[in-house]
């Protein structure tokens, strides 16, 4: 495949989740001859934060590489090939993965990016939610706004979906998954689902981390 996944990890609370997914995704990269950039990047301390400080490093990536991009948390599970993502024209600005087929079901991960000024206005725009979420310490991450900026952004921007198969809830992965989302265990992670008003039976369902 010749469209390039990218992800970082940082890990937390003396934990390797990250790092040890990390190495696994690499392998299914490889396994798959998907080209990838995993990159370490030093912890900012809390999940949220790690969470938060995404769009800016896929800006990053995306004027470093200077070609469109898949981004993929790093805890995310590789089944099948993303050769799809190398169909999409010049002028696609984003790719969205979605559990209905539409909008409303659209996921954080995985998302492409196209080498585009739109691609890049938005992620500017996203980069200024996450600022604006920490100055205001609002116990949110990065999809909250994400998901409120896609409709905001739509009319102006080219923006493709691909199949529910594209990204799996822990335990419904099935022979036509593609991808399989992660879902890490974190205390810190779990202090702000708190905050939200999270159940505590919900917050653990979001949180099996290793053992799927």
């Amino acid at each position: 495949m010749k469209t390039l996944l990218v992800s970082f990890y940082s890990d937390i609370e003396d934990k390797t989740y990250y790092s040890d997914n990390a190495v696994r995704l690499r392998e299914e990269c490889k396994l798959l001859d998907i080209q990838c950039s995993i990159q370490e990047k030093e912890s900012l301390g809390s999940y949220q934060l790690n969470c938060l400080s995404k769009p800016q490093f896929i800006l990053d990536i995306l004027n470093e590489f200077n070609q469109p991009i898949i981004w993929m948390d790093v805890d995310s599970r590789l089944h099948k090939s993303l050769d799809i993502y190398d169909t999409f024209d010049s002028d696609v600005d984003m790719v969205i993965a979605t559990a209905d087929g539409g909008m409303r079901g659209m996921k954080a991960s995985p998302i492409y990016f196209g080498n585009t000024k739109k691609a890049k206005k938005f992620i500017e725009a996203w980069i200024q939610t996450t600022k604006d979420i920490q100055e205001r310490e609002i116990g949110i991450f990065d999809h909250e706004p994400l998901f409120s900026l896609i409709p905001m952004f739509a009319k102006d921007m080219n923006i493709k979906i691909v199949g529910p198969e594209y990204c799996t809830w822990p335990g419904h992965t099935n022979e036509n998954t593609i991808i399989t989302m992660g879902l890490a265990d974190s205390e810190t992670k779990k202090e702000s689902l708190r905050s939200l008003g999270m159940s505590e039976e919900l917050i653990e369902w979001q949180s099996p981390g290793d053992t799927l």
